[in-house]
């Protein structure tokens, strides 16, 4: 679902980390009367969502996003390849198809300009598989640096099972 500030927001009712993040980023967007750039984001104003976050770049040429940050949360839950997760291509960790539709989805935002709010499931190359509830916000490039999109997360999912995501999420809170 893209979301606009005409959108019905009820549906972000139930994730109220992603409901801040989305007046968060109206506000900023407001403010600086643009999309903003990765150079807007200043953490202190994401104090809500840190932990929970993902700054992606784009390739469309290869359809193999980066990460260039991840949180700590988010990292932990993923849990995607040994050591780091910055820096990473997906194909590190997803499968070729996962990869692929994460990074159509991605560009969709950055093609829309608006951000997109949704569930997703993915396979790791080990083929377990992971889910979440997000929204992909799209930033405005500058200054010659890649394309890139920012992500917050709610209600991780393993193996599609809620109740699993629920308890490691949970277990996550000692690092937010």
């Amino acid at each position: 679902m893209f979301l606009s500030a005409q959108s019905d927001l009820t549906e972000l009712e139930k994730y109220p980390r992603l409901r801040q993040s989305w007046q968060w980023y109206s506000d900023l967007c407001a403010k600086l009367g643009r999309i903003p750039a990765r150079q807007d984001i200043n953490p202190a104003d994401i104090k809500f969502a840190l932990g929970y976050e993902l700054l992606v770049e784009i390739n469309r040429e290869s359809k193999n996003p980066r990460v260039r940050l991840i949180g700590v949360v988010t990292e932990e839950f993923f849990k995607l390849a040994n050591g780091r997760h910055a820096g990473k291509d997906y194909d590190t960790f997803l499968t070729e198809e996962s990869q692929i539709a994460a990074s159509e989805k991605l560009t969709e935002s950055l093609d829309q300009g608006q951000p997109i709010f949704g569930t997703a499931t993915y396979t790791r190359k080990d083929g377990r598989r992971f889910g979440y509830v997000r929204i992909i916000f799209p930033l405005q490039s500058q200054n010659d640096e890649p394309e890139m999109v920012f992500l917050i997360f709610q209600d991780f999912t393993e193996n599609e099972d809620r109740e699993i995501g629920a308890q490691k999420e949970e277990a996550m809170k000692r690092w937010s």
